[in-house]
């Protein structure tokens, strides 16, 4: 589960991998979040893409730039990117890197005053959202098994995936998508992008909602996670898709995702690819009033 996981990077040398490692692990323990380091596994493949699944992947990343560590930039590099969650650390006395400066940072003096900046600054912090996203997995399987037809009937938008924005795949024939027609992706050796995106338009009022990405895949047997479902308006949320979540090869199933606006700004709802591996068809996007939902629960249970 290394949605439950943390992603360290820092310099590699017997000290950081040992004191710097304990500092951290100390601060988290007994928060049910562990670390992960890249030379925890060996994997037939460039570490810079082990490192980028790895960033995409964790709940959230810490960077220590002490020494202004070129692999710890780069690393930090990629989770800005990718708009991933982050903290930067750094050891007072030591140089730093110059493009840090604007961001914010904990600088420690020791590393017991790196465990307790820590637990004070950002174990509070991503605790309370691991326990918001244990509980957002059980509602987003609920929303999943919401009978499809009544998804269709209650929904106030329906946006065909072939109709939206893409960086790759193409459009092709498919007699069981609604209109007969997806977006296809084959993820063998494409970089990490969005298959999906846009379409900047705005929902009318404010509040709470659920967007249904209606998805199919070749190979439901991996546990590593395939997809990242994002929506953007005034602020993201975010919802990872494994292989093993789709209950059935070349099958349609339905994903929830759901996201509250305060400001009525342009939307975007997209599918973004986290491995190079296996094939997508991606049929529509529909989003649905939350208040609606009560009525389908109350349908699909009697």
């Amino acid at each position: 589960m290394l949605e439950y996981h943390y992603f360290v990077a820092h310099e590699f040398n017997a000290q950081q991998m040992a004191d710097l490692r304990k500092a951290i692990a100390e601060a988290f323990k007994g928060t049910g979040l562990n670390a992960y380091y890249a030379d925890m596994e060996v994997r037939q493949k460039h570490i810079l893409e082990k490192i980028k699944e790895r960033i995409l992947e964790t709940q959230f990343g810490i960077y220590d730039v002490t020494n202004v560590n070129p692999n710890v930039c780069l690393e930090l590099g990629i989770a800005l990117g990718a708009k991933r969650p982050y903290y930067i650390i750094l050891k007072k006395g030591t140089s730093r890197p110059a493009d840090v400066e604007g961001l914010d940072r904990i600088e420690y003096e020791s590393y017991r005053d790196l465990t307790a900046k820590i637990k004070d600054k950002i174990v509070k912090l991503e605790q309370k959202r691991f326990e918001e996203i244990k509980e957002g997995h059980k509602r987003e399987r609920e929303y999943d098994r919401l009978p499809e037809e009544s998804v269709r009937n209650n929904c106030i938008e329906l946006y065909k995936a072939e109709e939206l924005f893409h960086r790759f795949g193409s459009e092709v024939d498919d007699a069981s998508a609604m209109n007969n027609k997806a977006w296809f992706a084959d993820l063998s050796g494409m970089d990490s992008n969005h298959i999906i995106y846009g379409p900047y338009s705005p929902l009318q009022k404010c509040g709470d909602y659920v967007a249904f990405f209606r998805i199919k895949t070749d190979d439901n047997s991996s546990d590593k996670i395939l997809l990242l479902l994002e929506v953007t308006g005034d602020r993201k949320v975010a919802r990872t898709i494994k292989g093993i979540d789709f209950d059935r090869p070349y099958v349609y199933q339905l994903f929830g995702l759901k996201f509250r606006i305060e400001v009525t700004n342009p939307m975007e709802y997209r599918v973004f690819n986290a491995i190079q591996r296996g094939k997508i068809w991606i049929d529509y996007v529909a989003i649905v009033k939350a208040e609606h939902l009560y009525s389908i629960f109350r349908d699909k249970n009697r």
